[in-house]
């Protein structure tokens, strides 16, 4: 059960990732699994108060912000597990819920051996009416478009295999489009309900600006890619 990876990517946390690992204790206890903190380029206290944290978490830092996508390839890469889950350090990922999200993965790779992406769903969304709204419309449209089976892939909480992962082209904010990725491999995409809840502090980095039209030009690219391989 405990052999697996938690990747935790952050910038600029320091108000909830340590709350964050400390629930994360609390809920495995003494069969913790291997947990990697991606710090990428984080110019807040976290760089001074990381010492805080047991020899047991094992900590990346990039130099400079190179984004979550590229924040999330470094923890693979170091994972020495196979099996990977992806959680934010914002902290609106319940921990208990990874323990959900592991056994749903292990029920289903009984049958399915690859490319298989567990995607947590979030049953009530703990955010603002207009970031609701957009994710809700951006949802539709990218599942409309891409033909992804997923319903919630702005949801942080996600499991897959490492080998799989890495046998998947590079590029800028392709976390944002795993579902449509893994299907694109022949892969199976599983949806499972999760809570979510209140930021334990912090704002969020992203907003409409950084993320709508940047979404729009990425999702066309990811339809350009997918119909080229359907063609070939």
């Amino acid at each position: 059960m405990n052999n697996f990876t938690i990747i935790i990517p952050i910038y600029n946390e320091s108000d909830s990732i340590f709350i964050l690992v400390k629930e994360i204790k609390k809920e495995f206890r003494g069969k913790l699994p291997e947990i990697i903190i991606v710090d990428d380029g984080s110019t807040d206290s976290f760089v001074s108060e990381k010492k805080k944290l047991t020899n047991n978490i094992k900590i990346i830092s990039h130099k400079n912000n190179l984004g979550k996508c590229m924040a999330m390839m470094t923890g693979v890469k170091a994972a020495n597990n196979n099996v990977i889950c992806i959680i934010d350090g914002d902290g609106q990922n319940p921990p208990y819920e990874i323990k959900k999200m592991i056994d749903y993965w292990y029920q289903v790779t009984k049958t399915w051996k690859s490319f298989v992406l567990i995607c947590g769903n979030r049953k009530k969304r703990k955010d603002t009416f207009l970031k609701r709204f957009s994710s809700k419309v951006a949802n539709i449209v990218r599942k409309f478009i891409l033909n992804d089976d997923c319903d919630d892939t702005a949801c942080a909480l996600k499991v897959f295999n490492k080998k799989d992962y890495l046998k998947m082209k590079y590029f800028k904010n392709m976390h944002r489009f795993l579902p449509a990725l893994f299907k694109m491999k022949k892969g199976r995409i599983f949806n499972v309900l999760v809570d979510d809840r209140q930021r334990f502090a912090g704002v969020s980095k992203f907003n409409f600006n950084n993320r709508f039209w940047i979404g729009i030009i990425d999702l066309f690219k990811v339809w350009l890619l997918i119909n080229k391989k359907e063609r070939k």
